[in-house]
């Protein structure tokens, strides 16, 4: 498997975990699947197009912390 694949897999679990047991830890999930799918390409991509990437995985991580426990 490749760094690709892994990061399909692991946002597929985080939309499976935040649908059946937690919103906050699936998306924490998808915001590692997401890094490891851009951390490849983030080098290449040009400094205005890492701006939406990365806008999103904070948006994930904020939406992580906010919401309440339970």
């Amino acid at each position: 498997m490749n760094i690709k694949q892994i990061s399909y897999a692991l946002a597929l679990s985080g939309v499976l975990t935040g649908a059946l047991l937690s919103v906050r830890i699936g998306a924490l999930i998808i915001a590692a699947g997401f890094i490891l799918f851009l951390s490849p390409d983030i080098r290449s991509m040009r400094p205005i197009a890492r701006v939406i990437p990365i806008a999103l995985v904070i948006a994930l991580i904020a939406i992580a912390l906010a919401l309440p426990r339970g």
